[in-house]
């Protein structure tokens, strides 16, 4: 093989990875995980478990814009002090983050519908318990659990979305994803506007929790496992039954006997190989995006409805009063017209990963954030200030939808969502610090609070302009290295 081959032996061409003749001695097609889902096509199947997934990640972002919109009616109801505002706006981003950090390894080793399926019953018991607070220290535990949950079912669903079609198709799950979870915040904000006044906060959980009842319905009842994950597992004959499964939704022919050219490896969800020489620079690099993203994403979206209730002027004049307010409709409706930027960004980060490549998309959507960061010192007319927030969200969001693509291509089936949790819990931690920080700084220095947005967009241009890995075009792997 001379150089140039050799440097293009990862890229995705398809003659390289099939060899349609090979048979073994039983006369039994033998064939790669990739040319088996070039075989089953992208259809009927890929588009169920892309939206399934997509709306158990629409209760992530949803969760953050319900609690962000409720605390001023807690606020009212329990006297809520600054502190226990602070506790209950992050108590499950923490939470979430130490369930990443924990449990999100779990997928990789009992299977990602079974560890979906348990996250999804105890976050739906959890937030309806929720709903039956009777005071702020019931509310502020049930919502620890809420946390644990989310930091299993937000990565797992990233992994198994990109494992359930070959390479060239895998930015589809996560950008639906991201699509459906940005929508989500949205329609909470819209729903928050219609509803929220008029049923109450309880009502409103309520509501918002419903769907997860149903994703739970469905994942057991109808959804197989990752036919990539049951493979590289062992359990070959498993995996083929799922692969069929999704041949007959897309109205495609496999070959019912199978040898699926695979290497098993035991040693599942090992968080020490995502820090190993190999992969250590882009976890560490990855790991700083997600905690400057989520710390601007989760802050703006608990500073803004504050500023809208409070006030706020670039950080001028004397810091706002904590008292009990009346949340107003036309708040209600700015935060709306906010959050919609969000769901633009799943679109917008999309398109450009797939056009400008991650590489450039990273550069370019970071260094505009930061620049746009800075016009948050200045004062401004309320309306200036709902479209200056709408461009952060929109610009941040969608360097956060590059990276949830880059994350799956970049580690292999057998730690991929160990990965995952890892990283994302550390932009849970972002998030942490940036809701608490609003809490802490609002009533108290409030110019002190864009000076970390700008900061962190710093953060994360510096980290993107390092990053100089390309996985456009690199095919899926399954297991390590020496494995193969």
């Amino acid at each position: 093989m001379n150089d140039a081959e050799s440097s293009d032996k990862n890229e995705l061409i398809e003659s390289d990875l099939i060899d349609y003749g090979s048979t073994n001695e039983d006369n039994i097609p033998t064939k790669s995980l990739e040319e088996i889902y070039t075989i089953i096509g992208v259809g009927k199947a890929q588009y169920i478990y892309w939206v399934f997934l997509s709306i158990i990640c629409l209760f992530d972002t949803a969760e953050m814009v319900v609690i962000s919109t409720i605390i001023p009616l807690l606020r009212c109801e329990w006297g809520l002090s600054v502190v226990w505002e602070t506790l209950i706006n992050t108590n499950v981003y923490f939470f979430s983050a130490l369930g990443g950090a924990l449990f999100a390894k779990l997928p990789d080793i009992y299977g990602r519908k079974k560890m979906l399926s348990i996250s999804l019953a105890f976050l739906f018991i959890a937030t309806a318990s929720s709903a039956l607070a009777q005071n702020k220290v019931q509310f502020f535990l049930v919502r620890c659990v809420v946390g644990l949950c989310m930091g299993i079912t937000f990565p797992t669903c990233i992994a198994f979305s990109t494992e359930i079609t070959k390479s060239s198709h895998r930015e589809v799950g996560p950008m639906s994803i991201v699509l459906f979870a940005t929508l989500g915040s949205f329609l909470t904000a819209v729903l928050a506007f219609l509803l929220l006044n008029s049923i109450g906060w309880r009502w409103f959980i309520l509501v918002m929790v419903s769907p997860v009842a149903l994703c739970f319905i469905v994942l057991i009842c109808f959804l197989p496992e990752s036919p990539r994950y049951l493979a590289v597992s062992g359990k070959k004959k498993e995996a083929l039954s799922a692969l069929h499964q999704m041949a007959e939704l897309n109205n495609t022919n496999l070959p019912e006997q199978i040898n699926i050219t695979v290497h098993s490896d035991q040693d599942l969800g090992s968080i020490s190989d995502i820090l190993k020489s190999d992969f250590r620079k882009e976890t560490i690099l990855l790991s700083v995006m997600y905690f400057g993203n989520l710390l601007i994403i989760f802050g703006t979206q608990v500073f803004f409805p504050l500023a809208l209730y409070s006030g706020f002027c670039g950080g001028q004049g004397d810091p706002p009063v904590h008292k009990c307010v009346k949340i107003q409709q036309d708040s209600l409706l700015q935060l709306s017209i906010i959050t919609f930027s969000a769901a633009l960004s799943g679109v917008l980060g999309y398109a450009a990963a797939m056009t400008l490549g991650r590489n450039i998309s990273f550069k370019v959507f970071s260094t505009c954030s930061f620049v746009v960061t800075f016009f948050l010192f200045k004062c401004f007319s309320k309306l200036a200030t709902v479209g200056l927030f709408f461009l952060i969200k929109l610009l941040q969001i969608s360097h956060y939808t590059v990276s949830l693509i880059v994350v799956p291509e970049l580690y292999p089936t057998t730690f991929r969502n160990t990965a995952l949790g890892f990283i994302n819990s550390w932009g849970k931690l972002g998030g942490v610090v940036g809701a608490g920080a609003v809490y802490a700084l609002y009533y108290y220095r409030p110019i002190f609070i864009v000076v970390m947005f700008s900061g962190s967009a710093f953060l994360v241009m510096v980290s993107s302009w390092v990053w100089s890995k390309e996985t456009k075009k690199v095919i899926m792997t399954d297991v390590r290295e020496e494995c193969t």
